[in-house]
Parts: C-alpha cells; sequence; structure tokens
C-alpha cells in the first residue's frame, strides 16, 4: 500500500478533550480547595458537560508554587507584554498546562499583537497563566511555549533556544546522543518538547526540521542557532515546511521551494542539492536515508523500540511485512535469524529504498520484496491456498483516519486489513498490527479492533502488549493529542 505521510497534523486539528477542561482557576485561586467540575469542554465552541472519565477517578489536584514560582508570578503582572485574555470558565486547561489556546477561548486582546508576537495568556482577571506566540489568524491563536511561574518568560527567543537545550539535553540522558550504534532520533517532538509546531529529526550531522507553525517559520534564524550551539557547529538543517498547515495558520507559503538546506552556524543556505541518500544506524542495522523525497522527515524514527522486538522474536519464523516502507521491520527479522521474509509496499520508490537497505546490511538474499497492494495480496495468499502459513505478520499501514470524522470510513478498513492477516497466520503466529493515526491511537481503538478482526475470522487474540512511539517522542499529558502511534502486538489462535 502506498505510504502516506503519518504525525502532527492531526493533533493540531483535534479539539481539547473532556479530560483537558476543568473548573476555572485564577493564578491567585491555585491554592484554594477545589470543588467539582461544573464548567464545558473548554472547546472552541463551549462543549457540553464532561462524562464520566479517567479524570473523574483521579481527583485534580491543586497547583502549588514554591517560593521562586511565586516571584515568578508576581514578575509576570508586571510585564509589558500584550495580553490574551481567555474568557472566564477557559482559563483552567491552560494552567494545566495545555499548549494550544483556541480562538473561541479568547474573550479579548489587552495591545496590539501580530502573528508572530510573543505574548501573555491571562485569565479574565488579568492573572498570568503563560506565554507564547501568537497567530491572529489561526484558530489556534496562542502557541504556549512557557508557563507564568516559568523563569525567563520575557524572552520569547530566549524560550525557544532554551527548549531545544532541553530536549536535547532528554535525548543525551535517554542516551541517544554520540551512541555508535543509533545515530538517528526524534530530537524535537513539538508539544512534548513545549515547542508547538516544530518537529526536528536528527541524522548523523544532519537535522531535518518539520515546521508546521507561523512562528517557527518567523523564527528560523533563532532555531538554527539553536541546534548548532547543542549539536554543533558543522550541523546542517533541512528546512521542510508543511504547506497544509501553513495555509490552517492563515500564512500560506509564498516562497520558492518548502524545502530549504541550511548551515546551523550561519543561518546562511547551503550550497549543493537536500541530500537524496543519507547512511544511518539504528540499533546497529544500516538504512539509506531520502531526505530530499522521502515521506515525513526521510524515516519513521518513531518505530525504533518496535523493530528491536521483531528482531528479537523472529529466530526460525516465516515473516510477512506488509506495508513494509523502506524495509525496517523486514529487515530486522532477517537479522533476528527469520527462516523466511516477504515484504510488501505498493510504492515503487520505497521498495527501491528497502532494495538498497537490505544490500546495506548484507540481506539481499533473505528479503523477498513484492510491490503489491496490501489488501490484494494478502488476499491473493489467501486464495492461493497459504491460509496459516506465516509465523509472524506486521501491518503498518497509512493513517487510515486523518481526523476523527474519517474514523467510520476508515475502521472496516483496519478491521478488513487485519482479517486477512489472522486469517494467514498459522495457529500460535504472532501479529504486530500499527495504527499512525491519532483519532485511532486517542480513542484507544487499535486494541478492539484486533479483537473485532479476530472474532470476524473466528479466531481469538490474546494481547502481548500495546505500545506505541520510543521515549524520544514524549507526550505532554496537558496535551494527549501529540499522541498518534498505537502498535498491537498479539498471539493468534
Amino acid at each position: 500500500m502506498q505510504r502516506l505521510a503519518r504525525g502532527a497534523s492531526f493533533a493540531l486539528r483535534a479539539r481539547p478533550s473532556r479530560a483537558q477542561t476543568r473548573r476555572f482557576v485564577t493564578s491567585a485561586a491555585a491554592t484554594a480547595p477545589r470543588k467539582p467540575s461544573t464548567s464545558g469542554r473548554g472547546r472552541p465552541d463551549g462543549g457540553r458537560r464532561a462524562q464520566s472519565s479517567s479524570a473523574d477517578v483521579v481527583q485534580r489536584q491543586r497547583r502549588n508554587f514554591d517560593g521562586e514560582q511565586s516571584a515568578n508570578l508576581e514578575d509576570a503582572r508586571r510585564s509589558a507584554l500584550t495580553r490574551v485574555v481567555v474568557a472566564r470558565g477557559k482559563a483552567n486547561m491552560f494552567l494545566d498546562g495545555n499548549p494550544i489556546v483556541y480562538a473561541g477561548a479568547i474573550e479579548r486582546v489587552e495591545g496590539e499583537a501580530r502573528t508572530g508576537d510573543w505574548v501573555q495568556v491571562t485569565d479574565h482577571a488579568l492573572s498570568p497563566i503563560c506565554y507564547g506566540f501568537y497567530n491572529e489568524t489561526s484558530s489556534y491563536s496562542v502557541r504556549a511555549l512557557s508557563q507564568a511561574w516559568e523563569r525567563g518568560c520575557e524572552d520569547g527567543d530566549g524560550v525557544v533556544a532554551q527548549r531545544i537545550r532541553e530536549a536535547y539535553e532528554l535525548r543525551r540522558d535517554l542516551g541517544l546522543v554520540g551512541n555508535e550504534r543509533t545515530t538517528c532520533y526524534r530530537l524535537l517532538n513539538s508539544e512534548g518538547d513545549k515547542i508547538s509546531g516544530l518537529n526536528a529529526d536528527v541524522y548523523g550531522e544532519i537535522v531535518v526540521a518539520s515546521s508546521t507553525a507561523a512562528w517557527v517559520e518567523q523564527r528560523r534564524d533563532v532555531i538554527l542557532r539553536a541546534f548548532a550551539d547543542v549539536l554543533g557547529a558543522n550541523t546542517k538543517v533541512v528546512w521542510r515546511r508543511d504547506e497544509k498547515m501553513y495555509e490552517v495558520e492563515g500564512t500560506p507559503w509564498e516562497g520558492e521551494n518548502l524545502i530549504d538546506y541550511y548551515d546551523a552556524a550561519t543561518g546562511a543556505k547551503v550550497g549543493e542539492a537536500v541530500p537524496s541518500d543519507v547512511k544511518v544506524l539504528e540499533d546497529g542495522v544500516q538504512y539509506a536515508i531520502d531526505i530530499a523525497g522521502g515521506h515525513k522527515t526521510g524515516f519513521y524514527v518513531d518505530q525504533r523500540d518496535n523493530r528491536k522486538v521483531m528482531r528479537e522474536i523472529a529466530r526460525g519464523k516465516r515473516v510477512l511485512d506488509v506495508c513494509c516502507y523502506t524495509g525496517g521491520f523486514a529487515l530486522n527479522a532477517a537479522l533476528g535469524g527469520a527462516s523466511d521474509v516477504v515484504a510488501v509496499d505498493s510504492s515503487e520508490s520505497a521498495l527501491d529504498m528497502a532494495k538498497k537497505n537490505a544490500e546495506l546490511n548484507g540481506l539481499q538474499d533473505k528479503v523477498n520484496f513484492v510491490r503489491a497492494d496490501a489488501f490484494d495480496f494478502m488476499q491473493a495468499e489467501i486464495d492461493a491456498g497459504r491460509a496459516g502459513s506465516y509465523d509472524v505478520v506486521v501491518l503498518d499501514p497509512p493513517k487510515f483516519a486523518p481526523t476523527k470524522p474519517a474514523l467510520k470510513k476508515a475502521i472496516p478498513k483496519y478491521v478488513g486489513l487485519n482479517k486477512r492477516a489472522m486469517t494467514l497466520l498459522r495457529p500460535g503466529g504472532i501479529l504486530i498490527t500499527c495504527s499512525c493515526s491519532g483519532a485511532v491511537t486517542q480513542e484507544r481503538l487499535l486494541p478492539k479492533i484486533v479483537e473485532n478482526a479476530s472474532r470476524a475470522s473466528g479466531v481469538s487474540a490474546t494481547m502481548l502488549s500495546i505500545r506505541g512511539a520510543g521515549c524520544d517522542q514524549p507526550i505532554d499529558p496537558a496535551y494527549a493529542f501529540g499522541e498518534y502511534l498505537s502498535v498491537v502486538t498479539a498471539r493468534i489462535a
């Protein structure tokens, strides 16, 4: 199946969840006793009262401030920045850390503000809540990068540099920086790293930055310098612009290129083409990355931990990798000692790169690559009498449901794909099935899809694990819409 780009756009289009909205709280009242929530959901349209959820079971605790934080709040009250004032009953979700201040939550703007300006967000009584970049034409009116009780909030450029340094230090502490066996990882994960609108992946000495917000484009030089400061002066940056999100932001891109290539230290454009064949390592496996023409930033670093699981369970097994893209699961199966590996994708360019990756690892004779539609290939295998002939099947399809309204049509596709995979598995075989749709993941639908597919196939499924992306793609608990990848491993009998 043709691989489609995966990732962040759904998260930004989604509305706040019921779990994120609580009774209105001002900074001054943050230490007062709480009453049960009676407000709406804090959505742009106001919403209705939330139904029972985990947040109703785990009672929301009041926020306490230490001496330094209290002093920072007092300083914030004296700020000369433009104030974006949210309506009564809307402040609590932003006090809790939700980084997207929707236009429907705003009561008024005190002062002049243009797209890209650094502003202060307050409650209706002008108590400071957070700071962020303003957008006068988007429904995402403010992308908050800092809470009002943090130090140094007045300097937006300083906050950007600090967020990038903090993200780098996290990856260093996770053992990804300077790792000889893994030279590619996610450096910035948008809201998860408190820098909404910017993702960045590291491929050796190249960073691929994905810009989805107006402020990111306007602060490009600040971001490039911050990359050079943490990664070194030799760092080069491929700057990729999300054209659709720029339109959503109300600032359509009018430049010549959607992709540019910069020297991070100087901010100058590099006088050469964007690389189309960059070599990286992931857990010792070599990959060629097409940064210029590949999907997303060129490679799906989010599946690193799940590919490693494949290598651990593959020995002696017959493996089918469906929607294989550039061959990550298939290569790990072969390296793990699989007896036979078949990898299927409908994209000729993806398969060409997958074959190159097989050669890089000396596996060209270990993997059989097939160009075919995922549904058609599996059905043809079933029709040819090869039901029950595989020990492991991996499904990593494109985003069938880019939005929640698309779920109605997408769910039958997911169920149909999983039914075919289960039919091809021997009794006791292992299914590794994925969804890169935020609409599916945030509603925890993939386990239910597996359950229903097993029922329709006349088999039983035992859940072995439910995973997501790796630890270099953190999720802010105040903004669960950043969560998009589900990976269910199940035993089919």
